[in-house]
């Protein structure tokens, strides 16, 4: 058998393991959740405390004032994003569990 045909068998399989793989994958359930840009560093600031925190600890890892980001949380709340949670004086987010990249 020449190199060929050996290739060829090869490309076959992976074409066969991608087939199989790619009809797992459409039916898997998608959650898409759509934000503008503006929301995008509040949402992975919050990833990174481990999808809680409290806007302070938010502005802390972005950089921006903690007002902006409060805001921006305020907003990814109204939008289903977020829970808002009270304690005290503070408010807590969390990152909703369909919001969690996997």
């Amino acid at each position: 058998m020449g190199v060929w045909s050996q290739l060829r068998i090869e490309l076959d399989k992976i074409f066969r393991k991608l087939d199989i793989i790619d009809a797992k994958v459409s039916v898997m359930p998608q959650v898409q959740i759509s934000v503008n840009n503006r929301y995008l560093p509040t949402l992975n600031a919050l990833h990174k405390l481990g999808g809680c925190g409290y806007a302070t600890q938010v502005a802390e890892v972005t950089g921006r004032a903690r007002a902006h980001e409060s805001s921006n949380l305020n907003t990814l709340a109204q939008m289903g994003v977020v829970e808002r949670k009270r304690l005290g004086k503070t408010v807590f987010f969390t990152l909703k569990p369909e919001a969690m990249p996997k």
